[in-house]
């Protein structure tokens, strides 16, 4: 068998998430060939701490993007800059690995389809990080038919005290500014759940939502820092016969939950970060509860990276969150705060 060639890859963005991506270059085999952030101390501090001395040191993310030796960009920066760099890089023929929320709107999310299709290259958010642990078991029961026809998911996610930078990763104050993350709770955590129960169910159409938040803790941040984003976030969607319901706290006077349940004809799961629970009948009353621990320990990112080397190589792949995925969560949360902003259930067809 001929050896493979390795895959080179840029990054673009040096920030805190930039370590996770890095670690999965050396994991995976990937060679980073050049990294580009605004501020070089932090690219150097990347390439010491990796230990990767061949790698370019760029500030400009247009000039990273034309190189000739690199196959796959990273995008690992504020949400604003998402859609911007992530086209850039389809027009040079890049494929690209860009991180999560896909976008801003809808409108960046359909471009992005517009110029991979034509670029005929690959692109995956990591929205798709939640897609294994339990929800790998989850994804057989729903597609071996344990579980039936769905008609009710429900997602809980609280933390105690967790709100981006707030409370954790202080140096990214950007998560606290709309114009640059999109929004917070919802944005931030809610798009990894939105994405792992649309995948368990099949990617239905969301035809409307009823949501609400709410911001109002305190907090210690300087009076010219922008803090507008959302600390609670309520959803309530209509999917044909399966309503889902998103639960969200980034910060709560509550002890820490990750719960989804999955209700179908058949059967229904329970799976939190301790356990993972089948419930069906073996007939009337008859209840039957199966627990395992079990969880595919294969790192979410590891694993959106590896289907995306096996897209670039041909290969048949269970591709990451796909550019037409990312645009159906963008719609869910954009009819979300507009529910919220005006009071009412939105439609998707109003979007």
């Amino acid at each position: 068998m001929a050896e493979q060639k390795t895959l080179t890859v840029g990054l673009i963005g040096c920030g805190d998430i930039s370590r996770s991506h890095l670690k999965t270059y050396q994991a995976l085999g990937l060679k980073c060939v050049a990294m580009c952030d605004l501020d070089t101390s932090r690219v150097e501090s990347r390439k010491e701490q990796f230990s990767m001395d061949d790698a370019d040191v760029m500030t400009d993310y247009e000039e990273l993007v034309k190189r000739d030796d690199i196959d796959i960009v990273t995008v690992a920066t504020p949400v604003a800059m998402h859609a911007p760099m992530t086209i850039a890089a389809l027009r040079a023929g890049k494929h690209v690995a860009c991180e999560k929320p896909s976008t801003l709107d809808i409108n960046e999310n359909r471009q992005i389809i517009e110029e991979a299709d034509k670029a005929r290259k690959n692109v995956i958010f990591f929205s798709s990080r939640m897609r294994t642990g339990a929800a790998t078991l989850a994804k057989r029961y729903v597609d071996d038919g344990d579980v039936g026809d769905i008609y009710r998911v429900a997602v809980q996610y609280f933390r105690n005290r967790g709100r981006p930078g707030v409370d954790i990763i202080k140096d990214a104050r950007w998560f606290a500014n709309k114009k640059l993350a999109g929004g917070g709770i919802m944005m931030d955590m809610g798009q990894y759940f939105m994405d792992c129960v649309l995948n368990l169910t099949g990617w239905p159409t969301i035809e409307s939502v009823a949501a609400s938040t709410w911001k109002g803790f305190p907090h210690d941040l300087p009076d010219d820092v922008v803090y507008d984003v959302d600390e609670h976030a309520t959803i309530f969607a209509r999917a044909g016969a399966c309503t889902f319901t998103f639960d969200y706290a980034n910060i709560s006077n509550h002890k820490p939950v990750r719960r989804i349940m999955i209700l179908g004809t058949k059967g229904g799961i329970l799976m939190d970060d301790d356990y993972f629970k089948y419930y069906a009948e073996k007939g009337p009353w008859q209840q039957m509860e199966h627990t395992t621990g079990w969880r595919d320990k294969t790192g979410g990112g590891d694993n959106a990276y590896a289907q995306l080397m096996k897209a670039v190589r041909g290969e048949p792949n269970d591709h990451g969150t796909t550019p037409r995925q990312a645009l159906a969560i963008t719609e869910l949360t954009q009819m979300a705060y507009r529910s919220d902003a005006e009071k009412r259930e939105v439609k998707r067809t109003e979007l």
